[in-house]
């Protein structure tokens, strides 16, 4: 069966990002669930931005990611309620709120790392390559996604 979106081109470039965005959420989910990770991928960014910073606001965030501030605040609460991030008020701004991992959060990062360095190889080798378009490109990686799932690629890779 013919792929649509494929057909349609450049017309059908945003709405192949979104199934493709997705998908990948879905698969890097199966692959913590498989790996008994209690996390959701679509914290990921804002984890990552606060363990970078080690201690930060919901404005270093937003200017990091150039999320929407509801989106940071939405994912930052989720964050608070698994016990991965706690918060501080500034003892100079009592409006600002100090976001740091942890000490739930600082262990799951470190059980986390070498998964991480697996799925960013995997996704690199998926993505990787020359193509004479984008939408060619985006061709190839969802024809080897329907080859081999991306999260059986990964804990193959993880699991050896």
């Amino acid at each position: 069966m013919k792929d649509s979106l494929q057909q349609y081109g450049e017309l059908g470039l945003g709405s192949r990002f979104k199934r493709l965005s997705e998908y990948m959420m879905k698969e890097i989910q199966l692959v913590y669930t498989a790996s008994n990770i209690d996390f959701d991928p679509y914290l990921f960014p804002i984890f990552r931005v606060i363990i970078d910073k080690e201690l930060t606001t919901t404005t270093d965030i937003q200017e990091a990611l150039q999320y929407t501030q509801p989106a940071i605040t939405q994912a930052l609460k989720k964050l608070i309620n698994k016990q991965l991030v706690s918060y501080k008020t500034d003892k100079t701004d009592k409006r600002k709120k100090l976001f740091r991992l942890t000490k739930k959060g600082s262990e799951i990062h470190q059980t986390m790392l070498p998964l991480w360095k697996v799925i960013d190889e995997q996704v690199k080798w998926l993505t990787e390559g020359t193509s004479v378009s984008l939408t060619s490109h985006l061709t190839h990686l969802e024809n080897q996604l329907k080859e081999k799932s991306l999260s059986q690629r990964i804990l193959e890779k993880y699991n050896q």
